[in-house]
C-alpha cells in the first residue's frame, strides 16, 4: 500500500433513501493510511426538514437530538477538507457519495473524489457469501459494530473491515481498483465483467434487473462509453437512484451505424416498453388528416388530434404543418373549403359546427374531386431502400421504406449487385413501424440521398 495514498471513510445517517428532497442527519468520517485510523471526525446535523418516524426508529436520532445541532453549511469547511485529496470509501458508496457531493456543492464547495466500495472489494477478496450487507459481512469477519445505524459506529465497522481487505488482498484488487476506478462507478449489483464485454461500436444496450427483466434499452455510437455515462455525476433523484440500483446485468446488440440503433432501440422499446423508457411517447405524431362521409353523403377532409381512426390519411407534428398541408390539397385540386375542417384549438372537429350558408357543389362532383385526391396521395406515397454499412465488412445494413411506411430493416450477405427488393428483404426483419421511426428514415434519406435506391414498381410484400 503506497504510503502516501489516504482514504476517507464515510458513513452518514439521513432523513431517507435518496440525496434530493432528503438531507443529512449525521456525518462521520475517519482518516486512514492504509494502516490504521489517524484522524476522527463526527457530528449530528441539523437537516431543517422532519425525520420519518421510521427513520428515527432505525437510527435512534431525534429531532430533539438535532435541535441544537449545526446544519451543514456550518460543517462544510471541515467536512470539505476533510475529504480533499482523499479516496473516499464507504459501504455502498455511491448512497454516501452522493449526499455529500450535493450538500457540498449547495454549501459552495466544489468537489470530486476517487470511490472504493467496500462491498465491491468484499465480493473479491472475501467470495461466496449470499449478503454483504455491513451487518452480515462484519459478522461473518467478526467485526463489531459498537452503535448499528449511527454513522461512527457505522464508520468504524466499515474501517475495520477495509483494514482487512486490505490484509487479505493477495491479488492486488484494491491497486487495481484505485488505478482503473470505473469499477466503483458501476452499480452495486453490476459486476465488472458485465462492463467490460461492451463495445465501443455503435448499437443498443439493454438493462436488465435481477430477475433478467428488461428495465431500460439506449441507443449509442459507443456502447462501452454511453453505458459509463449513466453512472456518472452526481445522482440523487429518487427515481433515478433506484433505475441505477436496479440495474444487474447488460446486454448489447451492435449496429453498424447511427440509424440502424435508432431503429433497434425503437422496436425494442415498442415489444418491452421496458419500465424506465418514457421519453419515446413525446415522439408520437400530434395531428392526424382523416376522411369521412357526412350525413348528406359529402366525403370530408379534416385535420384533428391524432386519435386511433380507421381513415386517419397522413401524419403530422404540429397543428401548423397539418393545416398548410390540407391548404395545398385545396389550392391544387380547387374544391370547396366548406367541406373541409382546420385545426384551431378554439375548435373542435364536428360535422354539425355552423357555417356560414351557401351553395355547395353537387354530392357526385365533390366526391369524385376527393377520389382524385386519393389517388394522387396514394401515387406519391415513397418507396425505397437504404443501403448502408454493416456490423463488419462483409454485410450491409438495408432499410425497407413501402408506401411512407416503414416496412423492414435488417441485415444480409454484403449487397454488389440486386434487380429486386424481394433479393435483400427478409421477412423476419418486417417490423412494428410508428410515426417516430418513419420521421427518422425520411430525415436520414434526405441527409445521405446517395444511399437512398427508389423504388417505382413495388413487389406485393405480405
Amino acid at each position: 500500500m503506497n504510503k502516501q495514498k489516504y482514504f476517507a471513510i464515510v458513513d452518514i445517517e439521513t432523513t431517507g433513501s435518496h440525496a434530493e428532497g432528503n438531507r443529512i442527519t449525521e456525518v462521520a468520517i475517519l482518516i486512514h493510511n492504509g494502516k490504521k485510523i489517524t484522524d476522527r471526525y463526527q457530528s449530528l446535523v441539523n437537516p431543517q426538514c422532519p425525520i420519518p418516524f421510521a427513520i428515527q426508529t432505525l437510527t435512534g436520532i431525534t429531532p430533539d437530538m438535532l435541535e441544537n445541532a449545526p446544519t451543514f453549511d456550518e460543517i462544510a469547511e471541515d467536512v470539505y477538507h476533510l475529504l480533499q485529496g482523499k479516496v473516499f470509501v464507504a459501504h455502498n458508496v455511491n448512497f454516501d457519495y452522493s449526499f455529500l457531493a450535493k450538500e457540498l456543492k449547495q454549501a459552495g464547495y466544489d468537489w470530486q473524489a476517487t470511490k472504493l466500495c467496500t462491498v465491491r472489494l468484499s465480493r473479491k477478496i472475501f467470495p461466496g457469501h449470499r449478503s454483504y450487507s455491513l451487518g452480515n459481512i462484519c459478522k461473518i469477519r467478526d467485526i463489531k459494530i459498537t452503535a448499528r445505524h449511527r454513522a461512527l459506529g457505522d464508520a468504524e465497522a466499515t474501517a475495520e473491515l477495509f483494514s482487512q481487505l486490505i490484509a487479505q488482498d493477495k491479488n492486488q484488487y484494491l491497486q487495481e481498483s484505485l488505478h482503473k476506478n470505473t469499477e466503483h462507478r458501476l452499480p452495486t449489483h453490476l459486476s465488472l465483467a458485465q462492463f467490460q464485454r461492451l463495445p465501443e461500436t455503435a448499437g443498443i444496450y439493454i438493462f436488465r434487473n435481477k430477475k433478467g427483466k428488461i428495465i431500460y434499452v439506449g441507443k449509442a455510437i459507443n456502447i462501452r462509453k454511453r453505458v459509463l455515462s449513466h453512472f456518472g455525476g452526481i445522482n440523487t433523484g429518487l427515481r433515478r437512484q433506484q433505475f441505477i440500483n436496479e440495474i444487474a446485468t447488460i446486454d448489447f446488440e451492435e449496429s453498424g451505424t447511427e440509424l440502424m440503433a435508432l431503429l433497434m432501440e425503437c422496436q425494442m422499446i415498442k415489444r418491452h416498453w421496458p419500465a424506465h423508457n418514457r421519453a419515446m411517447k413525446r415522439y408520437e405524431p400530434k395531428f392526424v388528416l382523416i376522411h369521412y362521409e357526412d350525413i348528406r353523403g359529402y366525403r370530408r377532409l379534416a385535420i384533428t388530434k391524432a386519435v386511433s381512426h380507421p381513415n386517419n390519411m397522413r401524419y403530422f407534428e404540429t397543428a401548423q404543418e397539418a393545416n398548410l398541408f390540407l391548404t395545398n390539397l385545396l389550392e391544387e385540386f380547387n374544391f370547396d373549403p366548406t367541406l373541409c375542417t382546420f385545426y384551431s384549438p378554439s375548435t373542435e372537429t364536428r360535422e354539425d359546427r355552423k357555417v356560414p350558408v351557401k351553395i355547395l357543389p353537387s354530392i357526385e362532383e365533390h366526391n369524385r374531386i376527393i377520389d382524385s385526391i386519393f389517388q394522387q396521395l396514394h401515387h406519391r406515397k415513397r418507396s425505397f431502400l437504404l443501403i448502408d454499412r454493416g456490423r463488419n465488412e462483409e454485410e450491409n445494413s438495408y432499410v425497407y421504406f413501402k408506401e411512407d411506411k416503414l416496412y423492414a430493416f435488417g441485415f444480409v450477405a454484403f449487397v454488389q449487385q440486386w434487380s429486386n427488393v424481394e433479393d435483400i428483404v427478409s421477412y423476419k426483419d418486417k417490423c412494428i413501424s410508428n410515426f417516430y421511426m418513419q420521421q427518422i428514415v425520411l430525415q436520414y434519406a434526405e441527409r445521405y440521398p446517395e444511399k437512398v435506391n427508389i423504388l417505382s414498381q413495388m413487389p406485393m410484400l405480405s
